[in-house]
């Protein structure tokens, strides 16, 4: 890297950045050459990609000033955050709120996340409302619940509520509620003998409607204090 390609890119550089420099110590790969480290002088390090390595010729020995320390660490960051957030995205489904905190957790800056999201945002890679279908389809089948229930685990993943209940009405429209709590139902009497209370209790408590649940038991259980 010549100096004066960095200084090129660099119209807000000033006096006092032009003077304080540091030399690059060593260059470290990655395992896998998926990222590499920069060790400066000064004591402190950062994480860059090695096509920038090769894009600014680094090398040991060569002296940086700071904004172009700066500059190099945010080239770096980006790429590594978008790379990052789209292997996350590659193995799941994720809300907007989900991918941005595990961007969080491995220490990109939020200025940087902010940018990288909005552009995720903006290709499609990255959808609440993809989440949500996914979300719900892969819940109901594996715990079937009501409204209350699936609102509440939307809210939890990070789904902003109008967003969460304009989606989640429209997703009931298309679902059998009778089966839906005819199949809890089920799981919770295969676990366990109950009483018609309990089971009312254990329905509602997994989101359905108390009028629902008590006109399934009254019609399925009638006259009768234990259920087995």
């Amino acid at each position: 890297m010549k100096e004066r390609n960095l200084d090129r890119e660099a119209p807000g550089e000033n006096s006092s950045s032009q003077n304080v420099k540091q030399s690059i110590l060593e260059i470290r790969r990655g395992a896998g050459g998926s990222k590499t480290e920069i060790l400066l002088s000064g004591g402190s390090s950062f994480f860059i990609t090695p096509r920038i390595v090769l894009q600014y010729d680094l090398k040991e020995g060569l002296w940086l000033t700071e904004f172009q320390i700066e500059d190099l660490k945010s080239r770096g960051e980006y790429i590594l955050s978008k790379r990052k957030a789209l292997e996350l995205l590659g193995s799941r489904e994720h809300s907007v709120y989900q991918l941005r905190q595990k961007l969080i957790q491995r220490n990109f800056s939020l200025t940087v996340i902010d940018r990288v999201l909005e552009e995720l945002i903006n290709e499609g890679s990255v959808s609440n409302t993809r989440f949500m279908e996914t979300w719900l389809n892969n819940r109901l089948r594996r715990h079937p619940e009501g409204y209350r229930a699936l609102f509440a685990g939307l809210i939890k993943a990070g789904i902003p509520s109008g967003e969460a209940g304009d989606y989640l009405i429209d997703y009931m429209d298309n679902v059998d509620t009778d089966k839906l709590l005819e199949a809890a139902a089920v799981k919770i009497l295969r676990k366990r003998h109950i009483s018609r209370d309990k089971l009312a209790r254990s329905l509602c408590n997994r989101g359905f409607d108390t009028a629902l649940v008590i006109r399934y038991i009254e019609k399925n259980f009638p006259e009768r204090d234990d259920i087995t």
